[in-house]
């Protein structure tokens, strides 16, 4: 009986309030009723303009940045008690700056985790902080394996983001051993909007790579992933180092130079940000598709002048990874004289002799098995190649920390 008297002292003044107002009052719609309710008014007392579609997260004066990313901080803000209810303890506000995020108090980071999720790294850090970007954000599990939340489609109008994780985690398509993708481990909605939690995987790049080995190791895994993808009429275009992952988590001012994470028996790669990806339909001929979507040509080092439209997105997808994987390989020229002519044979989408993504795979296997042995366990000192040849070496020292 006093359950009733609180739930009734609680929900006649909101809707008598939500009855009489005359302004208009958004909504948030949850599967739950009295969540539904809860929400309203917590948003209600907020004072904030809650987003209305998926655009409203991302940032739109990319010359002043700013304004938005304070008010994509608030609409977080907002949302992260609804994650925490779903059993997740979200990473929290750095008070020295906006852009960091530092790891709840509890629970503890896991000791032990399996895939999908990274292994947890010991740091030299205080406080293991990571960088928050607007569409996502850092978070633990019950089991203290980290993850990141990221929104990612309109309830009522699924984006391509959507559609193409929920195909590339079918069961058919995720039991593919070439599937190295981020996994999605649940969907969560709130109000408009889809979000997704995967396992957190930091960036593939940075860490050391002890010998040209493992850094062909990585190479092929990335155009074992290319060639999966294109195999299922699926086109990422946007492959970029930072859409390139690892199965470890780092501390952010730690990722760069460290050392000691691709041993092969432990070392896992993943795509991910599928945002501007574009599924096909399964009878598509790849030679035939044709698509007009204004990319970021110049981003890829692809001169959109040399862009014809209608384009084949499966040959700019090729074009993308090339460029991508020649800024951070092909400086191993010296060594392996065949990755010369392989990454001019990737970034041409008018090339007619341009290779597809299977071709590309078994050029590359085939370079990788006749390596000699001693040039494979070499050690390297290039880190980034730009047209013309010129190769930037690594400045800062290696960092090396023991478990």
């Amino acid at each position: 009986m006093p359950f009733i008297f609180v739930s009734l002292a609680i929900v006649l003044p909101a809707l008598i309030f939500l009855t009489t107002k005359r302004v208009p009052c958004r909504v948030i719609h949850l599967e739950s009723r009295w969540e539904s309710l809860v929400w309203t008014l917590r948003l209600m007392k907020s004072n904030i303009v809650f987003p209305e579609t998926l655009d409203d997260w991302n940032l739109k004066n990319l010359e002043d940045t700013d304004a938005d990313f304070v008010y994509i901080h608030s609409c977080w803000m907002f949302v992260l008690p609804f994650f925490v209810s779903r059993g997740y303890a979200m990473y929290q506000q750095d008070p020295v700056g906006l852009g960091n995020l530092n790891p709840p108090p509890f629970p503890p980071a896991a000791k032990v985790t399996s895939y999908p999720y990274a292994r947890q790294l010991p740091t030299k850090a205080p406080i293991p902080r990571t960088v928050w970007a607007p569409r996502i954000w850092a978070a633990r599990d019950a089991l203290g394996r980290d993850v990141i939340i990221k929104v990612i489609s309109e309830v009522d109008n699924p984006s391509n983001e959507l559609k193409v994780m929920q195909l590339l985690n079918s069961k058919r398509l995720r039991s593919d051993p070439a599937n190295h993708t981020i996994y999605a481990i649940e969907y969560i909605t709130f109000d408009k909007f889809v979000f997704v939690v995967m396992p957190r995987w930091n960036n593939a790049i940075s860490p050391e790579f002890a010998n040209v080995s493992e850094l062909m190791h990585f190479t092929k895994t990335i155009l074992e992933t290319f060639d999966f993808l294109h195999r299922n009429k699926i086109v990422h275009l946007d492959c970029l180092s930072q859409n390139m992952g690892m199965n470890a988590v780092m501390n952010t001012g730690e990722i760069d130079r460290r050392t000691g994470l691709r041993d092969p028996k432990e070392v896992r790669y993943a795509l991910f940000d599928f945002d501007a990806a574009v599924i096909f339909p399964e009878d598509t001929v790849i030679e035939e598709a044709r698509m007009d979507h204004v990319l970021s040509f110049d981003l890829h080092y692809i001169p959109k002048e040399s862009i014809t439209y209608p384009y084949n997105p499966f040959r700019v997808d090729v074009a993308f990874m090339g460029t991508c994987l020649q800024t951070y390989v092909r400086h191993l020229e010296s060594k392996i004289p065949e990755l010369g002519p392989f990454f001019d044979s990737l970034i041409d989408v008018n090339d007619p002799n341009q290779l597809s993504a299977s071709q590309a795979l078994s050029r590359f296997t085939e370079i990788s098995n006749n390596l000699n042995p001693e040039v494979a366990s070499a050690a390297f000192d290039g880190f980034i190649w730009r047209r013309g040849g010129v190769v930037s070496k690594r400045t800062d020292d290696v960092l090396t920390i023991n478990d």
